[in-house]
């Protein structure tokens, strides 16, 4: 089952459930990563290119059933590049991909990728809602981009574990 989670103009999340053989009733939803407006040059004196972050909370809620033990969160890569390290947003307009990404901490040291590229995010047995704050961040300096709107949809997958 997937849900489609529209995230404001930069980064969207596709919730995907994948069942183990337990059964649960369960429900993944987010907040959502807003960026904002994104300064990539540098000019002296005048203006700094800065990483641009932001938060959006994961929400878990199951019902526990017989033989659940906890779940996993994986983070897929995004459709532009098809890569996890680095994530990229692209612009209809054409032109350079923006680089961002999504951390499962707030160093913003550990991307939350697909166990192979990145960490998964575990969670013991459920009974109830759990809400997780993720962090993105653009980076800074990213000098050959065209002006206008960038995005991406990305795909959780939610695994339970029996």
């Amino acid at each position: 089952m997937q849900h489609a989670l529209l995230i404001y103009p930069a980064a969207a999340l596709l919730i995907a459930l994948a069942a183990g053989q337990a059964h649960a009733a369960c429900t993944v939803g987010s907040s959502g990563l807003a960026f904002g407006p994104y300064q990539p040059l540098t000019f002296a004196g005048k203006r700094n290119s800065a990483d641009v972050t932001s938060t959006a909370s994961v929400s878990v809620n199951c019902d526990l059933v017989n033989g659940l033990l906890g779940y996993t969160l994986k983070l897929g890569p995004s459709p532009a590049g098809n890569s996890i390290s680095p994530r990229y947003m692209g612009n209809p307009s054409g032109g350079a991909n923006m680089v961002f990404n999504v951390y499962t901490n707030a160093t913003y040291s550990t991307i939350w990728g697909d166990g192979s590229t990145g960490s998964i995010i575990s969670r013991g047995a459920l009974n109830g809602n759990s809400v997780l704050t993720v962090y993105g961040k653009i980076p800074a300096g990213q000098n050959t981009l065209r002006a206008g709107s960038f995005s991406s949809a990305l795909t959780v997958t939610l695994t339970f574990n029996v």
